[in-house]
Protein backbone atom coordinates (compact mmCIF):
# COMPACT_ATOMS: atom_id res chain seq x y z
CA UNK A 1 0.00 0.00 0.00
CA UNK A 2 1.20 3.50 -0.72
CA UNK A 3 -0.43 5.37 1.96
CA UNK A 4 2.26 4.83 4.91
CA UNK A 5 4.66 1.98 6.10
CA UNK A 6 3.15 0.03 9.28
CA UNK A 7 5.77 -1.19 11.44
CA UNK A 8 6.01 -4.51 12.74
CA UNK A 9 6.59 -2.57 16.74
CA UNK A 10 5.08 -0.06 18.74
CA UNK A 11 7.97 2.29 19.55
CA UNK A 12 7.81 3.14 23.35
CA UNK A 13 7.71 6.99 22.15
CA UNK A 14 4.26 6.45 20.66
CA UNK A 15 1.53 8.61 21.82
CA UNK A 16 -0.43 5.72 23.26
CA UNK A 17 1.59 5.14 26.20
CA UNK A 18 1.78 8.90 27.15
CA UNK A 19 -1.28 8.99 29.93
CA UNK A 20 -2.13 12.93 28.73
CA UNK A 21 -2.74 11.49 25.19
CA UNK A 22 -5.56 10.32 25.23
CA UNK A 23 -7.49 13.41 27.10
CA UNK A 24 -10.33 15.89 25.59
CA UNK A 25 -11.55 19.14 25.28
CA UNK A 26 -14.47 18.17 26.69
CA UNK A 27 -14.18 15.70 29.44
CA UNK A 28 -17.68 16.05 30.52
CA UNK A 29 -20.06 12.81 30.98
CA UNK A 30 -20.33 11.37 27.54
CA UNK A 31 -23.76 10.35 28.40
CA UNK A 32 -24.80 14.40 28.81
CA UNK A 33 -22.54 15.20 25.37
CA UNK A 34 -24.34 12.93 23.29
CA UNK A 35 -27.68 12.92 24.45
CA UNK A 36 -28.44 16.24 22.26
CA UNK A 37 -26.84 14.18 18.97
CA UNK A 38 -28.89 10.86 18.23
CA UNK A 39 -30.04 9.73 15.13
CA UNK A 40 -27.83 11.68 12.77
CA UNK A 41 -26.21 9.75 9.99
CA UNK A 42 -22.43 10.60 10.13
CA UNK A 43 -21.05 10.10 6.87
CA UNK A 44 -22.93 10.84 2.62
CA UNK A 45 -24.88 8.16 1.16
CA UNK A 46 -21.54 6.98 -0.35
CA UNK A 47 -19.41 6.60 2.16
CA UNK A 48 -22.31 4.94 4.27
CA UNK A 49 -22.69 2.34 1.20
CA UNK A 50 -19.01 1.47 1.36
CA UNK A 51 -18.87 0.73 4.99
CA UNK A 52 -22.11 -1.68 4.48
CA UNK A 53 -20.08 -3.53 1.61
CA UNK A 54 -17.00 -3.39 3.82
CA UNK A 55 -18.11 -4.97 6.40
CA UNK A 56 -20.33 -7.86 4.03
CA UNK A 57 -17.25 -8.54 2.20
CA UNK A 58 -14.81 -9.35 5.90
CA UNK A 59 -17.40 -11.58 7.42
CA UNK A 60 -16.79 -15.05 6.10
CA UNK A 61 -18.44 -16.87 8.93
CA UNK A 62 -22.11 -18.64 8.69
CA UNK A 63 -24.39 -17.31 10.88
CA UNK A 64 -21.24 -15.13 13.04
CA UNK A 65 -21.85 -14.14 16.69
CA UNK A 66 -21.71 -10.22 16.01
CA UNK A 67 -20.77 -7.38 18.52
CA UNK A 68 -21.16 -4.23 17.35
CA UNK A 69 -18.94 -1.88 20.01
CA UNK A 70 -20.19 1.35 20.62
CA UNK A 71 -23.16 0.94 18.30
CA UNK A 72 -25.54 3.35 17.83
CA UNK A 73 -29.06 3.61 15.33
CA UNK A 74 -27.66 2.03 12.36
CA UNK A 75 -25.23 -1.16 12.57
CA UNK A 76 -24.32 -0.80 8.80
CA UNK A 77 -24.85 -4.80 8.90
CA UNK A 78 -26.39 -6.33 5.34
CA UNK A 79 -29.11 -8.53 6.08
CA UNK A 80 -26.75 -11.20 3.50
CA UNK A 81 -24.51 -11.24 6.48
CA UNK A 82 -27.17 -13.38 8.52
CA UNK A 83 -26.16 -13.24 11.78
CA UNK A 84 -26.73 -15.93 14.51
CA UNK A 85 -26.68 -13.51 17.31
CA UNK A 86 -26.19 -9.77 16.87
CA UNK A 87 -25.24 -7.73 19.98
CA UNK A 88 -25.13 -3.94 20.03
CA UNK A 89 -23.10 -1.80 22.93
CA UNK A 90 -23.93 1.75 23.25
CA UNK A 91 -24.70 4.36 25.58
CA UNK A 92 -28.64 5.15 24.69
CA UNK A 93 -31.28 2.63 25.12
CA UNK A 94 -33.39 4.75 22.73
CA UNK A 95 -30.79 5.24 19.94
CA UNK A 96 -30.07 1.09 20.48
CA UNK A 97 -34.03 0.81 20.72
CA UNK A 98 -34.20 2.50 17.24
CA UNK A 99 -31.66 0.09 15.57
CA UNK A 100 -33.00 -1.85 12.40
CA UNK A 101 -30.77 -4.84 12.63
CA UNK A 102 -32.76 -6.35 15.45
CA UNK A 103 -30.07 -7.55 17.93
CA UNK A 104 -30.30 -7.79 21.42
CA UNK A 105 -28.12 -4.26 23.26
CA UNK A 106 -26.49 -3.51 26.42
CA UNK A 107 -25.92 -0.21 28.11
CA UNK A 108 -22.22 0.36 29.08
CA UNK A 109 -19.66 2.64 28.54
CA UNK A 110 -16.81 1.90 27.44
CA UNK A 111 -14.82 5.01 28.61
CA UNK A 112 -15.38 4.81 31.98
CA UNK A 113 -15.18 0.99 31.97
CA UNK A 114 -12.96 -0.69 29.42
CA UNK A 115 -13.77 -4.18 30.87
CA UNK A 116 -16.98 -5.83 28.26
CA UNK A 117 -19.64 -7.45 30.12
CA UNK A 118 -18.90 -10.98 28.23
CA UNK A 119 -17.44 -14.59 28.55
CA UNK A 120 -13.88 -14.78 26.34
CA UNK A 121 -13.77 -16.37 23.05
CA UNK A 122 -17.89 -15.74 22.48
CA UNK A 123 -17.83 -13.77 19.33
CA UNK A 124 -16.86 -14.62 15.35
CA UNK A 125 -16.44 -10.44 14.97
CA UNK A 126 -16.48 -7.43 16.50
CA UNK A 127 -17.19 -4.18 15.28
CA UNK A 128 -16.48 -0.83 15.87
CA UNK A 129 -17.79 1.54 12.80
CA UNK A 130 -16.87 5.51 13.14
CA UNK A 131 -16.38 5.73 16.57
CA UNK A 132 -12.40 4.76 17.64
CA UNK A 133 -11.67 8.46 17.64
CA UNK A 134 -13.79 8.84 21.34
CA UNK A 135 -11.99 6.03 22.92
CA UNK A 136 -9.87 7.17 26.26
CA UNK A 137 -8.83 4.26 26.61
CA UNK A 138 -7.88 2.09 24.05
CA UNK A 139 -5.29 -0.46 25.17
CA UNK A 140 -7.61 -1.85 27.58
CA UNK A 141 -10.40 -1.83 25.18
CA UNK A 142 -8.45 -3.44 22.04
CA UNK A 143 -6.80 -6.06 24.55
CA UNK A 144 -10.46 -7.01 25.86
CA UNK A 145 -11.74 -7.57 22.38
CA UNK A 146 -8.97 -9.77 21.90
CA UNK A 147 -10.35 -11.99 24.53
CA UNK A 148 -13.76 -12.03 23.62
CA UNK A 149 -12.91 -12.75 20.36
CA UNK A 150 -12.45 -16.30 18.91
CA UNK A 151 -9.11 -17.76 17.37
CA UNK A 152 -9.22 -16.45 13.69
CA UNK A 153 -12.18 -13.66 15.07
CA UNK A 154 -12.21 -10.27 13.44
CA UNK A 155 -12.02 -7.25 14.45
CA UNK A 156 -12.89 -4.57 12.23
CA UNK A 157 -12.66 -0.49 12.91
CA UNK A 158 -13.87 1.59 10.54
CA UNK A 159 -13.59 5.31 10.44
CA UNK A 160 -13.54 8.63 8.29
CA UNK A 161 -12.60 12.18 8.84
CA UNK A 162 -15.88 13.43 10.95
CA UNK A 163 -15.54 14.21 14.75
CA UNK A 164 -16.98 15.56 17.47
CA UNK A 165 -14.12 17.79 18.36
CA UNK A 166 -14.61 18.34 21.82
CA UNK A 167 -14.63 14.39 22.68
CA UNK A 168 -12.00 13.28 19.96
CA UNK A 169 -8.62 12.46 21.73
CA UNK A 170 -5.78 14.71 21.55
CA UNK A 171 -3.25 12.38 18.93
CA UNK A 172 -6.32 11.75 16.29
CA UNK A 173 -7.19 15.48 16.38
CA UNK A 174 -3.76 16.49 15.85
CA UNK A 175 -2.91 13.53 13.61
CA UNK A 176 -3.05 13.71 9.86
CA UNK A 177 -5.59 11.24 7.85
CA UNK A 178 -2.43 8.91 7.42
CA UNK A 179 -1.03 9.21 11.01
CA UNK A 180 -4.58 7.90 11.98
CA UNK A 181 -4.21 4.58 10.00
CA UNK A 182 -0.23 4.61 12.07
CA UNK A 183 -2.31 5.44 15.09
CA UNK A 184 -5.00 2.59 14.97
CA UNK A 185 -2.42 -0.15 14.23
CA UNK A 186 -0.86 0.47 17.08
CA UNK A 187 -3.97 0.19 18.90
CA UNK A 188 -3.76 -3.33 17.65
CA UNK A 189 -0.05 -4.30 17.49
CA UNK A 190 0.16 -3.08 21.06
CA UNK A 191 -2.22 -5.57 22.70
CA UNK A 192 -0.36 -8.53 21.24
CA UNK A 193 -3.66 -10.31 20.37
CA UNK A 194 -4.01 -10.03 16.34
CA UNK A 195 -2.53 -11.60 13.51
CA UNK A 196 -1.15 -9.05 10.93
CA UNK A 197 -3.20 -5.54 10.24
CA UNK A 198 -4.78 -5.33 6.75
CA UNK A 199 -6.33 -1.78 5.63
CA UNK A 200 -8.72 -0.77 3.11
CA UNK A 201 -9.19 2.61 1.84
CA UNK A 202 -11.84 4.62 -0.06
CA UNK A 203 -11.09 8.16 -1.08
CA UNK A 204 -12.20 10.42 -3.77
CA UNK A 205 -15.62 9.22 -5.17
CA UNK A 206 -18.15 11.33 -5.91
CA UNK A 207 -20.07 13.53 -3.40
CA UNK A 208 -24.20 12.84 -3.89
CA UNK A 209 -25.47 15.64 -6.27
CA UNK A 210 -28.00 15.72 -3.62
CA UNK A 211 -26.27 15.68 -0.30
CA UNK A 212 -26.32 19.34 1.33
CA UNK A 213 -22.71 19.08 1.59
CA UNK A 214 -22.35 18.77 -2.60
CA UNK A 215 -22.13 22.65 -2.97
CA UNK A 216 -19.15 22.46 -0.42
CA UNK A 217 -17.26 19.68 -1.03
CA UNK A 218 -17.13 17.46 -4.96
CA UNK A 219 -16.13 14.17 -2.94
CA UNK A 220 -17.54 11.67 -0.94
CA UNK A 221 -16.29 11.40 3.13
CA UNK A 222 -13.38 8.94 2.99
CA UNK A 223 -13.54 5.62 4.62
CA UNK A 224 -11.06 4.04 6.11
CA UNK A 225 -11.29 0.39 7.30
CA UNK A 226 -8.54 -1.13 9.50
CA UNK A 227 -8.96 -5.02 10.18
CA UNK A 228 -7.02 -8.17 11.52
CA UNK A 229 -7.93 -11.45 12.73
CA UNK A 230 -7.54 -12.64 16.52
CA UNK A 231 -4.54 -15.24 16.98
CA UNK A 232 -5.05 -18.58 17.38
CA UNK A 233 -6.69 -21.45 15.42
CA UNK A 234 -6.48 -23.32 12.14
CA UNK A 235 -3.60 -21.44 10.33
CA UNK A 236 -5.12 -23.40 7.17
CA UNK A 237 -8.34 -22.22 7.85
CA UNK A 238 -9.84 -19.64 4.82
CA UNK A 239 -8.73 -16.57 4.93
CA UNK A 240 -10.61 -13.37 5.00
CA UNK A 241 -10.84 -11.92 1.19
CA UNK A 242 -8.96 -9.13 -0.19
CA UNK A 243 -10.20 -6.09 -0.28
CA UNK A 244 -9.69 -3.57 -3.42
CA UNK A 245 -7.69 -0.35 -1.71
CA UNK A 246 -8.86 2.63 -3.88
CA UNK A 247 -7.00 5.19 -3.45
CA UNK A 248 -7.09 8.32 -5.64
CA UNK A 249 -3.92 11.16 -4.77
CA UNK A 250 -5.07 14.28 -3.35
CA UNK A 251 -5.19 17.20 -5.59
CA UNK A 252 -2.69 19.65 -5.29
CA UNK A 253 -2.32 22.10 -1.76
CA UNK A 254 -5.58 19.87 -0.63
CA UNK A 255 -5.61 19.60 3.25
CA UNK A 256 -5.36 16.13 4.91
CA UNK A 257 -6.66 16.57 7.78
CA UNK A 258 -10.16 16.16 9.45
CA UNK A 259 -12.97 18.18 9.12
CA UNK A 260 -15.80 18.44 12.17
CA UNK A 261 -18.53 16.29 12.57
CA UNK A 262 -21.83 17.62 10.60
Amino acid sequence: MELIHLVDQVSFKSPIFNPHSFERDDETDDQEFYKFLRMIDHLDFIALETVTEVIKNLIIEDRPVILDLMAGWNSHISLRVNPLKLVELGLYEEELNANKTLGEYIIHDINKDPTLPFNSNSFDVVLNTLSVQYITRPLELFKEVGRMLKPKGLFLVIFSNRMFYPKAVRPWKESSEEERIILVDEYFKASGLFEATQVFVSRFKPRPKDDKYAALCRYSDPVYAFYAQRLGGDPSGPGRPGIETRFIRLPPKRSLKGGREK
